[in-house]
């Protein structure tokens, strides 16, 4: 729990880091005003003060909660990019539902397997795959119907390839590669689901080589920041 806490903080955009600046900010002229007060032993307007700041807190925490609970998120890319008719998808396993998988080196269906995680749009992936040389494994995902790039290069870097990337030695059969690795989509809201279409890449550690392995449509979510 505390690595996801750690994650969730690391994610946070621009906006949010603002908004962070500017509570801790207002926060701290309001103790340092205090602290004044008391050393100017005006102890009454400080405990004015303090009585007022605990009421407006109080009063406007209610309302706040319920509107950040119940608005519609501000991300409408899910509901710009609905599933459309006919469109042949795989929803993600519940990662506490335990089901059991048949894993088939002659089926390549069964060799990507995504897992919703703690939050929306917060998931983990299992892949097996036959020989491969040594090299890195990592997704690279797109939005089913306009191949949109999702959660790719930003400001805090290519996130689905850096969230997503697993280390592999060579290997020399069918075998697992990639064990409940975490991957973040941050397009859309929570419960805002659309088609994306999941790509796994391998890149070969000598020539730097990056070869697609396969593909898989998966219905997502975005994870609501």
């Amino acid at each position: 729990m505390l690595l996801d806490c750690i994650i969730m903080i690391a994610d946070l955009s621009i906006i949010a880091i603002v908004d962070n600046v500017f509570f801790f900010g207002v926060t701290l002229f309001i103790l340092v005003s205090w602290i004044i007060l008391l050393i100017n032993k005006q102890w009454k307007k400080c405990l004015y003060s303090f009585l007022i700041t605990i009421l407006v807190v109080c009063v406007l925490s209610i309302p706040i909660g319920f509107i950040s609970l119940f608005a519609p998120g501000s991300d409408d890319f899910g509901r710009m990019h609905s599933i459309p008719d006919g469109l042949e998808y795989t929803i993600p396993f519940d990662i506490n539902s335990n089901p059991t998988i048949v894993i088939d080196s002659l089926d390549t269906d069964t060799y990507l397997q995504i897992w919703n995680d703690f939050q929306g749009g917060i998931y983990k992936y299992d892949f097996y795959y036959g020989p491969l040389p040594a090299g890195e494994v990592f997704l690279r995902c797109y939005e089913a119907t306009k191949d949109i790039r999702l959660s790719a290069k930003t400001a805090f870097g290519d996130r689905i390839y850096d969230e997503s990337k697993v280390a592999i030695d060579s290997t020399y059969s069918f075998s697992k590669l990639v064990n409940q690795q975490r991957f973040t989509i941050y397009e859309g809201d929570w419960g805002d689901y659309y088609a994306a279409r999941i790509e796994v890449w391998h890149k070969n550690a000598q020539t730097g080589q990056e070869t697609k392995l396969m593909e898989k449509v998966y219905r997502v979510e975005g994870w609501m920041r």
